[in-house]
């Protein structure tokens, strides 16, 4: 089978097409042909070892595994011993960031907890975006929440991988979205339902007399204190955390500044692959509540170019990656 490996943390460049053993699933793993896969800032952050705390986990000096690539769409090829509830030519999807990761490959070996039944109406293209991105969208409004229809939501850094997925979810909600990013990335926004564009390199909203119910902060890129004044009475701030330290932050800070002024700030504990969660996200997306924005589409052999794009914050929508 042909699979995405790297031998070390690194730049795209690390990235090289191999040639591996086909898996074969041990007691409760299946193998998944792959259909489709896509990439997410965090298959960015996995190829660099980044945070260096992650590296714990990962391997401190080197990557304990070669492979690399979390979304993945497709079908059942092989079910090991002990596995119950799935069969061959089962259409699953998952994110794998707790399972060893993986997905740009012919084929991936996952324990068959990971996966999740994928609907016959929705296209293994469009699967294959979700599961990670649409996952910290769903779960960051949620702790916003819940949003409730008619109110303001503003959404920070809204132009990257999550983004897109939060301003359809929270439009699904009813609620009247704001979307905030570069200039580049408002036709996007547009695109997929924002009531409201705004180019953060042309106008700064925390000094724009504006109020909102609901910021959830994507980008990560201005103080407590400058977000607060975005917030209405009662309103309620969420980060999607991406570092550590602004995690940190934002958790001890964001209650007392709340406190003093009446307001919920903070960020919460991402659980990654959550199967009510994908349960939810299909329904959203078989009902044509959420449709993916697709950049591009690239073959194995071109994956490093697809993650030098994602990586210059160059694409507009995911990038797929399809065997």
């Amino acid at each position: 089978m042909r699979a995405v490996v790297r031998d070390r943390y690194g730049t795209p460049d690390v990235l090289r097409l191999a040639t591996l053993d086909a898996p074969e699933p041990g007691p409760g793993e299946v193998v998944v042909r792959v259909e489709a896969a896509s990439l997410n800032m965090a298959d960015v952050d996995h190829l660099l070892g980044r945070p260096r705390l992650s590296r714990l986990a990962t391997g401190l000096a080197r990557p304990k595994s070669l492979r690399v690539g979390l979304d993945v769409a497709g079908t059942v090829e092989q079910v090991g011993a002990d596995v119950t509830g799935l069969r061959l030519g089962d259409r699953v999807w998952a994110d794998l960031f707790d399972s060893g990761h993986g997905s740009l490959a012919d084929r991936v070996c996952v324990p068959a907890s990971a996966l999740a039944p994928l609907p016959d109406q929705v296209s293994f293209d469009d699967a294959a975006t979700v599961p990670h991105s649409g996952s910290l969208a769903l779960q960051g409004l949620r702790a916003a929440g819940p949003v409730k229809a008619g109110e303001r939501v503003l959404i920070n850094g809204a132009g990257g991988c999550v983004g897109p997925f939060a301003v359809q979810i929270a439009k699904a909600r009813g609620a009247v979205v704001t979307a905030v990013d570069h200039g580049d990335k408002l036709d996007l926004l547009r695109e997929v339902g924002a009531d409201e564009v705004i180019d953060y390199t042309r106008q700064d909203v925390t000094r724009s007399g504006r109020r909102f119910d609901v910021v959830l902060d994507i980008a990560d890129t201005r103080s407590l204190v400058a977000l607060r004044r975005c917030l209405a009475p009662g309103g309620r701030y969420v980060l999607i955390a991406r570092r550590m330290g602004s995690f940190a932050e934002k958790a001890l800070l964001g209650p007392v500044v709340g406190a003093l002024t009446g307001t919920r700030m903070g960020t919460f504990a991402w659980h990654p692959n959550r199967r009510t969660d994908l349960d939810e996200l299909a329904a959203l997306l078989a009902s044509g509540a959420v449709r993916p924005v697709v950049d591009r589409r690239y073959a194995l052999d071109d994956a490093a170019e697809a993650f030098d794009r994602l990586s210059r914050g160059a694409a507009r929508g995911k990038l797929l990656i399809t065997p």
